[in-house]
């Protein structure tokens, strides 16, 4: 396996940060519901990365796979906390 997944010739972080963008700014959704939203994200896109580059499907490499969208999932929820505007307080 990659050291980061790709759709394309993108990495998984990088599309799955702007999908997180489009959706919290579309739709309003409680703060509680985002990291799942992220890790929902992050699997479901890990499962097509697997799909588009080729991989043979097996149990190892389905969960290897869903696993590391996991991780990309909540590791985004952090880079949209970290990168979200603030108001400011008076």
């Amino acid at each position: 396996m990659n050291q980061e997944l790709q759709i394309g010739s993108f990495g998984l972080s990088v599309l799955l940060s702007i999908v997180l963008r489009m959706i919290y700014g579309t739709v309003e959704i409680p703060g509680k519901y985002k990291p799942w939203i992220a890790v929902v994200a992050g699997i479901g896109l890990a499962l097509i990365a697997m799909v588009t580059m080729g991989t043979p499907y097996d149990t190892k490499t389905v969960i290897n796979y869903i696993t590391q969208g996991f991780m990309t999932g909540a590791t985004a929820t952090g880079l949209y906390e970290m990168t979200k505007t603030k108001e400011p307080t008076a």
